[in-house]
């Protein structure tokens, strides 16, 4: 995934930011510790929760993630990120039309948001979509997303 998954919109929080940090880091016990302040401090901050998510996410706590990131949504409708991870979340549980729906959210809100068409690409193919799908890897190896490129690669699609 791309590195402004991992780029908080809220510049001037210190326990939110390092709170990604820690998250980009891989350390997320740490990481929801400092993101649980930043939440606690600012309850109304929709970006603490949406990161609190995908800590609970990466800890494979999915219950506590998708709870985190209905918060974060609940407070702020803006935040494309964490419709892109709950769309994620929505994937690995097979719920390919609610991540498709979260993935086209997202890029509503950003149209060059690489990982969003990528995966939005990937469950179409679960959906028997398949000419949306090439369209959304094309266009998210057209922004270079590696990924993307790689999956068009292995079918033989140019």
């Amino acid at each position: 995934m791309s590195d402004r998954l991992w780029t908080s919109n809220s510049k001037n929080n210190f326990y939110l930011q390092r709170g990604v940090t820690l998250l980009r880091d891989g350390d997320c016990q740490n990481a929801l510790e400092f993101l649980s302040i930043a939440a606690d401090r600012n309850p109304q901050l929709g970006e603490a929760y949406g990161y609190i998510g995908v800590a609970f996410y990466i800890l494979g706590m999915w219950t506590e993630a998708m709870d985190n990131y209905q918060k974060a949504l609940s407070l702020d409708s803006t935040l494309e990120k964490v419709y892109f991870f709950r769309g994620v979340l929505h994937s690995q549980l097979t719920h390919y039309r609610e991540a498709v729906n979260d993935f086209s959210v997202a890029i509503e809100w950003d149209n060059l948001f690489d990982d969003a068409y990528c995966y939005r690409g990937a469950c179409s193919v679960f959906l028997n979509d398949l000419k949306g799908a090439i369209q959304d890897l094309r266009f998210a190896a057209h922004l270079g997303n590696r990924i993307a490129q790689k999956m068009l690669n292995l079918k033989g699609i140019v």
